[in-house]
């Protein structure tokens, strides 16, 4: 897989960047990067368990007739990426609402000058942060939603900001059967220095047969950043106050598994969340705790 990482950095530093930055910016696996690639990286354990989530979808997200809930999570990405979120969702008027803050970064990145030293000048910090409102709402047969994403991207002293939009419809034909497309990330940065950070620009579309207790899904998605197809194929359930899934992922050159377990007791819930790749580059973990609102 092949993956373009838009690190724009001041050419007058001549910096070498960290062996770690080296791993995310160009060795990454599927789809994780701190740059604008970090809204690729999923940003809680329940986006690792279920793929059709508001997350890649925001018709998705759907709390009609349920209560209010506030989640944090906390990640270990890959080359050392931690992530941090905050998200809300509940019912507003006769649609869902959703309010996601998520920070992704890395803060030990050496500073070296072009000629090799001993030890570094200094460690300085390369983040991605965003603020997201989601909507959706049904009519007929039909679940749409759009979200709203404000952005900040830093690297060293230099930063862009920008805003995107998420678009997301789903179909239900059958009892069984759903369809979905979304397109995320269609917006722009602002300059940093000469350059114009790109936005991961996604399109996915799946199919979910849902029997009873357990879905499963298989999908395709086009990614900017990506030269082929990424396939996607899983399932998901729950027994009694467990939750589960899996989600297998297949493009040219690289293979990951993704899943993870929940458990539910009364208004609390703890999520944990795994992706494993074929390229040995470490294994991302995230945890999630979420409290349902009276």
């Amino acid at each position: 897989m092949c993956l373009k990482i838009p690190l724009v950095l001041p050419t007058y530093l001549h910096m070498r960047l960290h062996f770690k930055l080296f791993l995310v910016g160009v060795l990454l696996s599927e789809l994780g990067a701190v740059g604008t690639q970090f809204l690729s990286i999923p940003p809680s354990a329940r986006d690792l368990i279920y793929f059709n989530s508001a997350w890649r979808n925001p018709s998705l997200l759907n709390q009609v007739n349920l209560v209010p809930e506030l989640s944090l999570a906390y990640g270990n990405w890959l080359a050392g990426v931690q992530t941090f979120g905050f998200r809300w969702k509940g019912q507003i008027k006769n649609g869902s609402g959703g309010i996601d803050i998520r920070y992704v970064g890395l803060d030990d990145m050496e500073l070296r000058p072009n000629k090799p030293t001993a030890k570094p000048l200094g460690l300085y910090a390369a983040y991605g942060a965003s603020a997201k409102g989601t909507y959706s709402w049904r009519k007929g047969s039909l679940q749409l939603g759009v979200g709203l994403k404000l952005l900040n991207f830093q690297i060293y002293q230099e930063k862009s900001n920008g805003t995107a939009l998420d678009f997301g419809l789903g179909w239900q034909p059958a009892d069984k059967i759903k369809f979905n497309i979304s397109a995320l990330n269609l917006g722009k940065m602002g300059k940093m220095i000469s350059e114009l950070p790109e936005l991961p620009r996604r399109y996915i579309g799946s199919i979910i047969y849902n029997q009873s207790k357990y879905k499963y899904f298989g999908a395709v998605e086009s990614n900017s950043y990506v030269k082929n197809p990424i396939y996607y194929v899983g399932g998901n359930g729950r027994f009694k106050n467990l939750l589960f899934g899996t989600t297998i992922m297949i493009s040219k050159g690289v293979k990951s598994i993704s899943g993870g377990v929940g458990i539910q007791f009364g208004i609390y819930s703890v999520t944990y969340g795994f992706q494993w790749g074929d390229q040995h580059l470490g294994m991302p973990q995230m945890i999630d705790i979420s409290i349902r609102l009276p």
